[in-house]
C-alpha cells in the first residue's frame, strides 16, 4: 500500500536533521489513533523491524549548513507498506490527525491532504527500481561502537547489502524463502551516488541508485512495498519502479 501526504510549514526552513521529524510525525499519529498499536511497533520489542518505508519531496529546496530551506513551504511525505495493517493504520491515523498542528523547531507543520498512491504489479523475475530516499547498507556487531555503514559502490557493500537483505526476507518469509534466495541477483546501475545523510545527529553513508534486481516477483514486490537495506522504518530505502 502506498500513500502520499502533504504538509504545509508555516515557515520555510527545517532542520537538516530531518528524517527524525518525520518519523517522529508518525510516531504522534499512530499514538493518537491507537496507543495499543504504537506500542507494538515501537515498545514492544526493541529495534522491531518495520515493514513500512517513507521518502520526502521538498521540491525545489536549498540545503544550508543546518537547515533546509523550502520555499513553497510543502513537503510530500510518500509512504509504502507491505503490510496491510500498517497501511490501514497510517491511513486512519493521518485522517485523526488531519489539520492538526505539529511543533518542530523554530516551526509548526500540519497535515494538508492524503491521497492513495496506485501500485504497479510485477510479472518477470526482473526490475529496475530507482531510490525515493537513500539506501543504507549497516554492518551491525551487538553495540553502536561496532556499526558501521558501507557504500553500494564497493563490493564488500554490495555482500553486506545482501547478506541483510537474507535475514530480512527470512523474517518475513521464513526459511523457505532460502531456495528462492540462491536466485536473487544485484546490479548497481550508472549513476550511483554516496550521499551523507543526518540521522539522529550522526552522519550516515548512504546511497542515491538505480538497481537492476533479479528475483521472484513475490519478492521483488516485498522489496518494492516494504523498501529495501537497513532503517527502512526511519525514512531510508524506498523504491520506485523505473
Amino acid at each position: 500500500m502506498r500513500f502520499g501526504v502533504e504538509l504545509l510549514l508555516e515557515e520555510n526552513k527545517i532542520p537538516k536533521d530531518k528524517n527524525r521529524i518525520f518519523l517522529s510525525l508518525l510516531k504522534n499519529c499512530f499514538k493518537s489513533y491507537s496507543e495499543k498499536y504504537y506500542e507494538q511497533l515501537y515498545k514492544e520489542a526493541e529495534n522491531k523491524t518495520k515493514e513500512f518505508t517513507f521518502s520526502l519531496y521538498m521540491g525545489n529546496c536549498k540545503f544550508l549548513r543546518d537547515e533546509i530551506e523550502i520555499p513553497n513551504r510543502k513537503i510530500y511525505l510518500n509512504f509504502s507498506t507491505y503490510s496491510n495493517e500498517d497501511g490501514i493504520m497510517f491511513y486512519n491515523s493521518i485522517l485523526e490527525c488531519k489539520g492538526k498542528k505539529f511543533p518542530i523547531k523554530n516551526n509548526t507543520m500540519r497535515i494538508s491532504r492524503l491521497n492513495i498512491r496506485k501500485e504497479k504489479p510485477f510479472y518477470s523475475d526482473e526490475a529496475i527500481f530507482k531510490t525515493l530516499s537513500p539506501i543504507v547498507v549497516r554492518e551491525h556487531k551487538g553495540c553502536n561502537e561496532k556499526t558501521w555503514y558501507h557504500s553500494l559502490n564497493t563490493k564488500k557493500g554490495q555482500s553486506i547489502f545482501l547478506d541483510n537483505l537474507r535475514y530480512q526476507l527470512i523474517d518475513i518469509f521464513g526459511e523457505k524463502i532460502k531456495l528462492d534466495f540462491e536466485d536473487i541477483s544485484l546490479e548497481v546501475l550508472k549513476g550511483n551516488k554516496e550521499v551523507k545523510v543526518k540521522n539522529y545527529g550522526i552522519e550516515v553513508l548512504s546511497n542515491v541508485a538505480k538497481l537492476k534486481i533479479k528475483a521472484k516477483p513475490y519478492i521483488l514486490d516485498y522489496l518494492y512495498k516494504a523498501g529495501i537495506g537497513s532503517k527502512r522504518g526511519s525514512g531510508f530505502g524506498m523504491l520506485d519502479i523505473v
